[in-house]
């Protein structure tokens, strides 16, 4: 039995441990929060053993195995190295780092402390998303020429400016909503990173929409994200014998594979929710010594935080190449 231990008690954090409940291995043990009052209250909703009114003493706590950091974005980082040394194994939420830096730090730290670690970056961990990664490397669309996402929602702005979205350091669309297409992007492309095009709207160093046009190696890639904008979240996998449209590339459940002029409808719905994949596949892992996932890899991590770190210094007028 894994017992858990949440760092942090927000939203995420329950929905999270509402599907954890259905994970037969599983035991939500403690809860941490910043204060011990809102810890004792998430602990008696969700019937947690422990609370505790800081991380320190979450961490101390010798029966905690796993920990899930469900912190806003800038703390994923100093967290996650805190939970390694602390010899527990680590489910992080997206972004894991706000810049490749982080992840990179994060992989120096797991070489003296190995343990599992795993960024929840979860569409990778549906059903849909599997099976639109096998259809690919069974070349069934043929080699991939074009990418294109978009992960708009429209968010209002009081939920903006009082949130971590309005920090300019770890808050905007790029952070909270392109990591998503940043991940099915990275898992088809390899080669040299140019970007063609970008368009930014900044509001106080932080991003309200970009949209950037790019070439990695061959593949011409587009990626949208907005958190002012109407709701739209597709991918678009061009290849020279087909294609693949995911309406939802956040929580993928259906896909369209045209080949030539047939359409072919693919629905791969969740078992429990968009969280239980992320989270059997960790504990699969735990059980069986694992430190690492063959599904969400930490150079996977550093891939997509690299992608983005380019994007942000692409915010200049001249082509970059790395």
């Amino acid at each position: 039995m894994i017992r858990w231990g949440i760092i942090g008690a927000g939203k995420i954090a329950q929905r999270f441990v509402k599907s954890l409940a259905h994970e037969p291995n599983s035991e939500l043990y403690a809860v941490s929060c910043r204060t011990l009052a809102k810890a004792q209250q998430f602990a008696n909703t969700y019937y947690a053993l422990k609370a505790y009114g800081s991380y320190e003493e979450l961490l101390q706590d010798s029966n905690v195995d796993a920990v899930y950091i469900t912190l806003p974005h800038g703390y994923h980082y100093i967290w996650s190295i805190k939970a390694i040394k602390a010899g527990k194994a680590v489910l992080v939420e997206k972004p894991a780092g706000i810049n490749a830096f982080e992840i990179e730090g994060i992989m120096e730290v797991l070489k003296q402390h190995p343990v599992l670690w795993m960024e929840a970056m979860k569409p990778r961990f549906t059903p849909l998303y599997q099976k639109v990664y096998a259809l690919i490397q069974e070349d069934i669309i043929g080699d991939i020429q074009e990418i294109h996402t978009v992960l708009n929602s429209k968010q209002t702005d009081e939920v903006i400016q009082n949130s971590y979205l309005s920090d300019p350091i770890y808050g905007g669309a790029l952070l909270d909503c392109g990591c998503y297409c940043a991940t099915w992007i990275t898992e088809y492309t390899k080669g040299k990173l140019r970007i063609d095009h970008i368009d930014v709207d900044l509001q106080d160093g932080y991003d309200l929409h970009t949209k950037v046009q790019m070439h990695i190696g061959n593949t011409l890639v587009t990626l949208e994200t907005a958190i002012n904008q109407p709701e739209k979240k597709v991918v678009l996998i061009k290849g020279t014998k087909g294609e693949i449209r995911i309406p939802d590339l956040h929580r993928p459940i259906s896909a369209e594979l045209k080949i030539e002029d047939k359409l072919e409808v693919i629905d791969c719905p969740y078992e429990v929710d968009d969280f239980y994949g992320e989270i059997s596949h960790f504990v699969n892992l735990l059980e069986n010594g694992k430190h690492s996932s063959p599904v969400m890899p930490i150079q996977s991590s550093l891939e997509t935080a690299m992608l983005l770190d380019r994007i942000k210094d692409a915010m200049t007028p001249n082509p970059i190449e790395i």
